[in-house]
């Protein structure tokens, strides 16, 4: 009797995981569709598709300043079927920017692994008559307050590293924020401002000698453009393209299931020819973490941003 019952809380045990591995997998992404967010997770999904023998379906659930897509993976069963692939400051520093008072995927949700980061290129409209970033730097400090640098909205991954660029330069540079990096890459372009961190809109028209790339905020240079130093090489610390994308899961999903995942995922990500593709998108791409690393990643980044956001005057809307 007793060896029965043993065996059929064992049989119990393992329903959840083998009904796991046989059911589609739904990926929530919140933001729309074309975007990085959603053109990365669909490469990475079709090798997870391949390792789990599992359907993977994207599913954009854009809107709310993220918080939309946050909410509907967090209300979901936590049965290794739903998962939310995100921008780590949607988990991070917009809590801190535009925070709701019933809702912080912080706490309502499950680090599960690390994908990838967007590399920015410093670049300047070519009325700038500098060639290098060393140049740039010592042109706007004969000129305080005279270059202007754009983003893609405040609060943004752009907007933080135009700021933390802006002090650890020791310049004086005005922000002006836009709708989206297209539309400030256009005015860029029209010579509205001179400045700005861009996300991969420009390769082609660096290559086209419609603007300057100067330097790149990334942990190594971009093989297209091999000449364009590193920020951190120029001793400027701290400007990067914010905290890693990466996938959660909602709380209370048994940790077999997520170390599943996060060992499909991190597999998929060391495939050389999505590593390619992920780096023609300008994207820098994660080392390994083990889940528990992943979340203590975020912690760090988290007490970072609480720091940083306050010291550069970026303060809740």
């Amino acid at each position: 009797m007793k060896s029965a019952l043993i065996a059929i809380c064992a049989l119990a045990l393992a329903l959840p995981l083998h009904a796991q591995e046989s059911g589609p997998i739904r990926m929530v992404v919140n933001a729309a569709p074309g975007g990085v967010a959603d053109k990365a997770i669909r490469l990475i999904g079709q090798r997870l598709h391949a390792s789990l023998g599992q359907p993977v379906v994207v599913e954009n659930r854009a809107g709310g300043e993220g918080y939309i897509g946050q909410q509907e993976v967090a209300r979901a069963k936590p049965d290794g079927h739903t998962f939310l692939f995100t921008a780590g400051s949607m988990v991070v520093i917009t809590p801190q920017l535009v925070p709701q008072a019933d809702f912080d995927p912080r706490k309502a949700l499950t680090p599960v692994a690390p994908a990838v980061r967007i590399s920015m290129n410093l670049v300047v409209n070519p009325s700038v008559p500098v060639d290098s970033a060393v140049e740039l730097i010592r042109y706007a400090k004969a000129n305080p307050g005279k270059l202007n640098y754009g983003s893609a909205g405040s609060g943004t991954a752009l907007h933080i590293a135009g700021e933390t660029f802006s002090r650890e330069a020791g310049t004086q540079l005005r922000h002006i924020p836009y709708k989206g990096a297209g539309d400030a890459m256009k005015d860029l372009l029209g010579g509205h401002f001179e400045i700005m961190f861009d996300p991969g809109l420009a390769v082609e028209l660096v290559k086209a000698g419609k603007l300057r790339l100067l330097a790149v905020a990334a942990s190594q240079r971009n093989p297209e453009f091999p000449n364009a130093p590193t920020l951190e090489e120029l001793g400027i610390k701290g400007v990067d393209g914010g905290p890693f994308f990466g996938l959660y899961a909602p709380n209370g999903m048994r940790p077999e299931l997520i170390q599943r995942m996060n060992t499909a995922f991190a597999a998929a990500l060391a495939q050389p020819d999505l590593r390619k593709q992920l780096a023609a998108m300008n994207l820098e791409i994660s080392s390994a973490m083990s889940p528990e690393a992943f979340a203590n990643y975020m912690r760090q980044e988290n007490a970072r941003y609480t720091k940083l956001l306050p010291e550069l005057g970026i303060r809740p809307q």
